[in-house]
């Protein structure tokens, strides 16, 4: 190849890779209110932001919301600022996320684990089922009385999807394992969950999934006092129990929210509603504490069952 022409393609291409990594983006993280320092979402999505600014072009600004009714002078703030890209967390942002929306219809907005039906919002949503699938293999990989159990808040749709993955993925290791599942009644009855869990261990039970929000602590507290062993979906949780707690199925930030900026600095972003799952690479298990609670050999089947999946020879059951 004439040398001329090789430098002068080097160049174009230097070029081209300089013009996408440097593009100039304002990225904005309200808070939930929750609040930064809640070791859940709102601060796995701003250490993911802050991971992605390292090697990017972009800046970031926080805002902490201490009640749901600061919502919207947040979001507001960043509409108003002619932010690029304005994050927010949870299903109690919805309403917030759409009224900004509509009044900055030129501005884009990310709804992390929510759903908003407006043309410049970007719904994350996750598939709890292939969520919950992984907790059911390292259940059935832990138990050794065969006999694991689903706490859910309340009976609704979005806990029988846990439910139901659970048991898909205790099935898939081991179908001999028996898994029962309990409903609180309510996420914020701690009393009722310490019962439900005490009975739980009367009949055997030595792991507990559990997606009962504050009423959580009921099982963590039973779990300590009776020696038990937990799966969880809040990393925050780990603190409380780290000699109970297997792991925590979290989704997987660092790599999601990084895909989504660079998709949108390289105009490949999509306002629309997106479903995860294990396919986009969407859940990981927290590894300091599993492997401190599991040997080698055993997290190594996690894996092999979750390629298995992948490749399609894993088939969860139909959510009706």
């Amino acid at each position: 190849m004439n040398f001329k022409l090789l430098v002068v393609l080097l160049v174009f291409f230097l070029f081209i890779s300089f013009s996408v990594s440097a593009q100039y983006l304002e990225v904005a993280l309200v808070s939930d209110v929750g609040g930064f320092g809640d070791k859940s979402y709102n601060d796995q999505l701003r250490k993911s932001l802050i991971k992605v600014s390292e090697n990017s072009n972009l800046k970031l600004e926080f805002r902490e919301s201490n009640l749901m009714t600061e919502y919207q002078s947040n979001i507001n703030y960043f509409a108003e600022n002619d932010f690029d890209l304005i994050w927010g967390v949870g299903f109690t942002m919805e309403q917030a996320i759409k009224e900004a929306a509509q009044m900055y219809p030129e501005t884009n907005f990310v709804l992390f684990d929510g759903v908003v039906e407006e043309k410049n919002v970007m719904s994350m949503i996750f598939n709890k089922e292939e969520e919950a699938f992984l907790a059911g293999i390292v259940a059935a990989l832990t138990s050794n009385s065969s006999k694991v159990a689903f706490v859910g808040g309340q009976d609704t749709r979005t806990m029988r999807l846990y439910q139901l993955g659970f048991k898909a993925g205790a099935d898939t290791v081991n179908s001999g394992v028996e898994v029962i599942s309990r409903y609180v009644g309510s996420f914020n009855d701690f009393s009722a969950a310490k019962e439900i869990s005490s009975e739980l261990i009367n009949e055997n039970v030595d792991l507990i999934f559990y997606a009962a929000g504050a009423a959580s602590r009921g099982i963590i507290d039973t779990a300590i006092e009776e020696d038990i062993k937990l799966i969880t979906l809040d990393s925050a949780d780990i603190s409380l129990a780290p000699n109970n707690i297997i792991t925590a199925v979290l989704k997987n930030t660092d790599y999601l929210v990084k895909q989504l900026i660079e998709n949108f600095g390289n105009d490949n972003y999509n306002s629309e509603i997106r479903e995860y799952g294990l396919d986009d690479n969407a859940f990981i298990l927290e590894q300091n504490q599993l492997s401190d609670m599991l040997d080698e050999e055993k997290i190594k089947r996690i894996e092999e069952y979750k390629q298995q999946f992948l490749a399609g020879e894993i088939e969860l059951p139909s959510v009706p």
